[in-house]
């Protein structure tokens, strides 16, 4: 991308971030981070619907149903129970949500998956090994919507990246792709011989 347009941009909830002024753990001293990349905010739906109707049923069971066979203090132990069960289940997804991430920077593509709070899984690459992007958007509400997930393909025995559930992902492979091109051209550049004179 241009320098004109390294402004720091967020959409979707953070989900799609440009130049953010953020560091991370493992970040080298020269690389900069170009894109943060989190599953669209549609992806929570499912598990804040869970969430909601758990909150109705415990307080329909504990503020109409219970009342009339049980003591007021089992009934306030059951909602205090069913309350902190709820909210640390809408908690944890969050935070699953929030640190599975995808990072590009000047000089590598990383994965941090997140598959509860104690597993966690991570992958990298250097620009310089990708070799093919696929970008894949699929059913209705994806359409809709504009997201889906980018695959990043690399060559050799090195891992393959996927982003799942991204937004717009075609402009998170055309950032790719230029980046793609540019150190291309800085290899080719740097390889081209000097023509000095023979002794």
């Amino acid at each position: 991308m241009d320098d004109r347009d390294r402004s720091t941009r967020h959409a979707f909830m953070h989900s799609f971030n440009m130049y953010p002024r953020i560091r991370f753990e493992m970040q080298h001293k020269d690389e900069h981070v170009i894109l943060v990349l989190r599953r669209h905010p549609f992806t929570l739906i499912p598990w804040i619907f869970n969430a909601l109707v758990g909150l109705i049923l415990a307080l329909v069971l504990g503020l109409l149903l219970f009342p009339q066979f049980l003591e007021p203090k089992v009934i306030l132990v059951f909602l205090l129970f069913a309350l902190s069960f709820i909210l640390s289940y809408a908690w944890v997804n969050f935070l699953i949500w929030y640190f599975t991430v995808g990072i590009v920077t000047n000089t590598r593509i990383l994965d941090f998956d997140f598959y509860n709070l104690i597993y966690k899984e991570f992958s990298a690459t250097t620009i310089r090994q990708v070799s093919d992007l696929t970008t894949t958007i699929g059913g209705f509400f994806g359409s809709i919507l504009n997201f889906g997930d980018v695959m990043v393909k690399t060559e050799g025995f090195e891992q393959n990246i996927e982003f799942d559930d991204i937004p717009d992902p075609s402009l998170a492979v055309k950032i790719i792709n230029e980046l793609m091109q540019k150190i291309k051209k800085n290899i080719v550049s740097s390889s081209k011989p000097t023509h000095g004179r023979i002794i």
